[in-house]
C-alpha cells in the first residue's frame, strides 16, 4: 500500500503557532492579540489554516505579496478577526488546483473584517461568511480567470444570513450566479464595487434593509438583482434601496449552470426586482440592457412550483423614480422577453411590470395605501403593464393579455426607504478563543493519549474504553472505522432520546479510519489513516485530527489537516486509490457545528440501539445500562434507526431518510452549517417540502447539474440531490467534506426512494 504525505512533511501547525501569538499565562481564556504574518511558500496553506485555528480575539493576519496556492478551502471560527492583503494587485490567493471543500474561504466569527487581497478560481463560492454579526468587505476582488463558465463558482463575495454587513470597494468578476451576493441577510451596505461579466452583478436575496448604491455593474447577464425564494429561513425580505448606480451594458449570454435560479433571469437585464416588498430604485443610471433596463416581476414568471406557505411572490409597496433611462430593448431573451415580446412590442420598455396582484389584498378594488407602488419621474422610460394577474400562474403564458403603459395608476406618493445604519464593530473583548488554550494543552502525539496498548504486538484499543458501532454510518470514502469511547472516572452517559447522548465533562470520543493492508504490522490487516478527537471540555466540545506515521507506531497532531494519497484492494479483490483528506480543526465545524457549537454526530440513541454482534444477547445501550455506564436509558421499548443496507430493517423510505439523517443532516437541518440552503433532510422532517420535493435550488451552483428542484417525485435523474451524491467533482458533489468518492450502494438506495415518492 502506498502512502505518501502532500508538501513534504508539512508544518507541525502546533509548534508554528506557538511562536508567532502570545497567550497571557495566568488564563487560558485570555490572550494578547498579535500581529501574524505570513508569506507566500509551499506550506503556506497549512500555515495560514493553523493561523486561523490559532487565532484569538483583535488577531490581525498579514499575507505579504505574492501568490497563495490551495487545495483545500480555508475555515475561520474566531472572532474579531483581520485578513489583510498587501492590495488586491500585489495579494492572491489562488484556488485553481483545489479538490477539497465547497468554496475558498469560510468564516462564522462575528466582526470579521477581510480587506486587499484577491481570492481567486475556487471551485465554489469565493469567500463566504456564515451566520456573522458585522462583516466587512473592503478592498476584495473574487474572480475566475478562465472567462464565463458554468462550471466557476457560484458567489464571489457571499455573506448569508448576516447581520451588520459592509462590502465596500470590492469586486467580482466571472461568478456563475451572482458576483456580490448578501442573502438572507439584515443591514446591509454594498457601495463603491464593481461587478463585471458575472451572470447576476449584485444581488440582493431575502434580505430585510439594505442599501446600494454608487457601484458600477457592466457586462453582467443583469446588473442589480433585488430576489425573494420560497423555502428559506429568512423568506420574505424588504426594506431595500437601490440608488445612485451606473448599470449598463449587462448582455452577458446567461451561462449559469442549469437549473439554478439565476438562469431563469433573461440575458440584457439592467435591474431585476422580483418578489420583493418596500424595494425603492431611485436616482440610478441605467441603459443599453437588450431585454430590458428594468423588470418588476412575481416569482409567478419562473413557472416554478412554490412549496412554501409562508411566501409572497408578489412585489408590492414598490417606488421607482428619478432614475434615467436609455438604450436596449431590442433583442428581448429569456421567458419574459421571448414571449411576452410579440404581445409588448418592440422595443422592449425599459419599464416592464408583470401586473400581477395579490387579489385577496384589494379593498375596493385597489391595493391598500401601504401596499401600493410607486413609478414616476423617470424621464422619458417607455413602460408597460402586462396585466398578468388576468392569468393562472399554471397558464401565464399563454392566453390573452391587456397591456397598459400608463403609467398614471403609479402616479401616487410612497414614503421613501430609510437609510441603512450600520454600527460600530465591537472592540475585542480581551477574551480569547477558549479552543486555542484546548490544541495547546493537546498532546503532540497520539500516544500521549493512552487510547491504545499494544498486545502480542498488535495495537488495539487500551482497556476500560467503550467500543460501539452504528446502524448506519457516515460514508468516509470506504474506510473502516474504529470507535471508542473514555469516560472520566465515575462518569456517566445520560440517556437522551431524540439527539446525541449527553456525555460527562471530560469525555473524549476517538474515531480512528483506516483501510484494508494485507501488510503484517502492528495493525493488523489494516493501515490506520487517522485517529479523530472529540474532547469535551467545560467551553464545550473540540475536535482535531492524529496522522499515522508510514511505521504504524503512533499519529502526529494535524490542525491543519493533511492529505495521504492511499490504495488498497476492495472486497472484490480490485484496486482502489484515493486522495484522502484529513480535515483542518475548524472544518470539522463545517459538519459539526449546531448553532455555532461543536457536537457529536454519531453517538445518538437511535443509531446505537444495536447488537455489537450478532449473537450478543443485549443491544449496545443496554449492556452499557447493566454496566451502569449509562443512566435513564427507559424501561419501555427504544426505537431504532434503519439500517440502510438491510432491507429487513425498515422500508424504503425509513432506510433513505435514515442514511440522509447520518450523511445529510448534521448540515441540512434549521441550526446547521447549511441551514441557509433551506433544506432540511432531518429523519424528523417530514414535510416534503423541507426535505426537498419541488423545491428550488438555493446557492447550489454546478452542483444543480441542470436541474430545477432537489428531489422530483418518481425522477430521480431530475433530482438535484441524486446529481450531487452521483457526482465527486469538488465544488458540487455532498457531502462537500470527508467525501472524494461516489458510495454507490447509498445512491441506488436513494435512487429507488426518490422513484417511489408520489407526485
Amino acid at each position: 500500500m502506498a502512502m505518501t504525505l502532500t508538501k513534504g512533511c508539512l508544518i507541525f501547525c502546533f509548534a508554528m503557532m506557538l511562536a508567532i501569538t502570545t497567550q497571557a499565562a495566568d488564563s487560558p481564556t485570555v490572550a494578547k492579540t498579535s500581529v501574524i504574518q505570513l508569506y507566500p511558500g509551499p506550506d503556506t496553506q497549512y500555515e495560514l489554516q493553523s493561523a486561523l485555528i490559532n487565532a484569538v480575539p483583535g488577531d490581525i493576519i498579514e499575507l505579504a505579496t505574492g501568490v497563495y496556492e490551495f487545495e483545500s478551502e480555508l475555515n475561520v471560527v474566531c472572532d474579531n478577526l483581520t485578513i489583510r492583503g498587501s492590495g488586491q494587485e500585489k495579494t492572491f490567493l489562488s484556488f485553481k488546483n483545489q479538490s477539497v471543500g465547497s468554496g475558498g474561504l469560510t468564516a462564522t466569527g462575528n466582526s470579521f473584517v477581510i480587506e486587499d487581497l484577491t481570492v481567486q478560481d475556487t471551485v465554489g463560492n469565493g469567500i463566504k461568511v456564515l451566520g456573522a454579526r458585522d462583516v466587512t468587505f473592503r478592498r476584495i476582488r473574487v474572480e475566475w480567470t478562465r472567462g464565463p463558465k458554468s462550471t466557476n463558482g457560484a458567489y464571489g463575495i457571499y455573506p448569508v444570513e448576516c447581520r451588520n454587513v459592509l462590502i465596500e470597494d470590492s469586486s467580482a468578476v466571472g461568478a456563475s450566479d451572482a458576483g456580490i451576493y448578501c442573502g438572507q441577510c439584515r443591514d446591509v451596505i454594498v457601495r463603491g464595487c464593481k461587478a463585471i461579466n458575472n451572470v447576476a452583478g449584485i444581488e440582493i436575496e431575502n434580505t430585510l434593509h439594505a442599501d446600494v448604491y454608487n457601484n458600477v455593474a457592466t457586462g453582467n447577464t443583469g446588473g442589480i438583482m433585488v430576489f425573494d425564494l420560497p423555502g428559506l429561513n429568512l423568506v420574505n425580505g424588504g426594506d431595500v434601496r437601490v440608488f445612485q448606480n451606473q448599470v449598463f451594458g449587462n448582455n452577458l449570454q446567461n451561462f449559469a449552470p442549469k437549473g439554478t435560479m439565476v438562469a431563469d433571469v433573461p440575458t440584457g437585464t439592467g435591474v431585476m426586482l422580483m418578489a420583493t416588498d418596500r424595494v425603492e430604485i431611485f436616482d440610478n443610471e441605467i441603459k443599453d440592457h437588450q431585454t430590458s433596463n428594468l423588470l418588476v416581476v412575481s416569482f409567478h414568471v419562473t413557472e416554478r412550483k412554490i412549496n412554501d406557505k409562508k411566501y409572497d411572490p408578489i412585489p408590492e409597496a414598490f417606488s421607482i423614480h428619478h432614475n434615467r433611462f436609455s438604450g436596449g430593448g431590442a433583442k428581448p431573451s429569456g421567458e419574459i422577453g421571448i414571449k411576452l415580446s410579440p404581445i409588448v412590442g418592440l422595443p422592449f420598455p425599459d419599464i416592464f411590470y408583470d401586473g400581477i396582484v395579490n387579489t385577496k389584498k384589494l379593498v375596493d378594488g385597489k391595493m391598500p395605501e401601504e401596499l401600493r407602488s410607486q413609478i414616476r419621474d423617470n424621464g422619458k422610460a417607455t413602460f408597460a403593464n402586462a396585466h398578468l394577474d388576468k392569468l393562472s400562474p399554471a397558464n401565464l403564458f399563454n392566453g390573452s393579455y391587456k397591456v397598459e403603459r400608463s403609467l398614471e395608476p403609479f402616479n401616487v406618493d410612497v414614503k421613501s426607504g430609510e437609510a441603512v445604519t450600520l454600527q460600530p464593530h465591537a472592540p475585542p473583548s480581551g477574551k480569547g478563543n477558549p479552543a486555542v488554550a484546548v490544541y495547546r494543552a493537546a498532546p503532540k502525539l497520539l500516544s500521549g493519549w493512552k487510547l491504545f496498548e499494544e498486545v502480542d504486538g498488535i495495537i488495539v484499543p487500551a482497556s476500560g474504553l467503550i467500543s460501539y458501532e452504528l446502524i448506519t454510518p457516515l460514508f468516509s470514502d470506504h474506510t473502516s472505522k474504529h470507535r471508542m469511547i473514555r469516560l472520566p472516572k465515575e462518569g456517566k452517559i445520560t440517556w437522551k432520546e431524540d439527539s446525541v447522548l449527553d456525555f460527562p465533562i471530560g469525555t473524549v470520543i476517538a474515531k480512528t479510519f483506516a483501510y484494508p493492508d494485507p501488510t503484517v504490522d502492528k495493525t493488523e490487516n489494516e493501515r490506520f489513516l487517522e485517529t479523530r478527537i472529540e474532547m469535551l471540555e467545560e467551553s464545550g466540545w473540540y475536535g482535531f485530527s492524529y496522522l499515522w506515521n508510514d511505521d504504524q507506531t503512533d499519529a502526529e497532531l494535524r490542525l491543519g489537516g493533511a492529505s495521504v494519497n492511499v490504495s488498497w484492494h476492495d472486497a472484490q479483490g480490485k484496486q482502489q486509490t484515493n486522495r484522502y483528506q484529513i480535515p483542518n480543526a475548524n472544518q470539522c465545524l463545517v459538519c459539526h457545528s449546531q448553532d455555532g457549537k461543536f457536537q457529536p454526530l454519531g453517538p445518538t440513541a437511535r443509531n446505537l440501539n444495536r447488537k455489537y454482534h450478532a449473537n450478543d444477547e443485549l443491544s449496545q445501550l443496554a449492556d452499557w445500562s447493566k454496566k451502569q455506564t449509562l443512566q435513564n436509558l427507559p424501561e419501555k421499548p427504544i426505537s431504532s434507526m434503519a439500517k440502510f443496507d438491510d432491507p429487513q430493517s425498515g422500508s424504503i423510505d425509513d432506510r433513505a431518510r435514515a442514511w440522509m439523517e447520518v450523511n445529510c443532516a448534521h448540515c441540512h437541518n434549521p441550526i446547521g452549517s447549511a441551514r441557509a440552503s433551506g433544506l432540511d433532510l432531518r429523519l424528523s422532517q417530514r414535510d416534503p417540502g423541507q426535505y426537498g420535493v419541488f423545491k428550488s435550488p438555493v446557492a447550489a451552483g454546478k452542483g444543480t447539474g441542470g436541474r430545477r428542484y432537489d428531489i422530483v417525485p418518481g425522477k430521480p435523474d431530475e433530482s438535484i440531490l441524486m446529481y450531487r451524491l452521483e457526482t465527486d467533482e469538488a465544488g458540487a458533489r455532498m457531502p462537500s467534506l470527508a467525501r472524494s468518492m461516489v458510495f454507490h450502494e447509498s445512491n441506488e438506495l436513494i435512487r429507488e426512494w426518490i422513484t417511489s415518492l408520489k407526485k
